[in-house]
């Protein structure tokens, strides 16, 4: 029994590691299947995240305390509705092959917004 085990969580290592390599070796301009848009889905979120993440900094540093404080608050309340909301979205794809897709797609594009946000209150300030 335990070698059954043993074998069932090296071949699931295995599995895992051998989807990552994977993901490294396309183009997602070329990604046809749906684990491959899903993966680029995700990486096109954490580039925008990314950029929000800078860009927030950016504009944080030029602030006094008090508008810093505000700031972080409304910074955190917006992650938590930004990440909630899209769960809701993809619930309605739950246990298909799109719930990944359309969770990332709309982190993506809730933080392409908030980049706008702070785009524009850097500008205001």
């Amino acid at each position: 029994m335990k070698k059954i085990i043993l074998l069932i969580s090296l071949f699931g290592g295995i599995l895992f590691w051998s989807i990552h390599l994977q993901a490294d070796n396309f183009n997602c301009r070329n990604a046809s299947s749906q684990l491959e848009i899903n993966q680029c889905s995700d990486q096109e979120f954490k580039e925008k995240d990314k950029e929000l993440t800078k860009l927030y900094r950016y504009y944080y540093i030029k602030l006094d305390s008090s508008r810093k404080s505000q700031l972080q608050k409304s910074q955190h309340a917006w992650k938590i509705f930004r990440d909630l909301s899209c769960q809701y979205e993809a619930n309605y794809y739950e246990g298909g092959s799109l719930a990944s897709m359309i969770y990332s797609n709309c982190l993506k594009d809730k933080t392409k917004a908030r980049i706008n946000d702070l785009k524009n209150y850097i500008a205001l300030y």
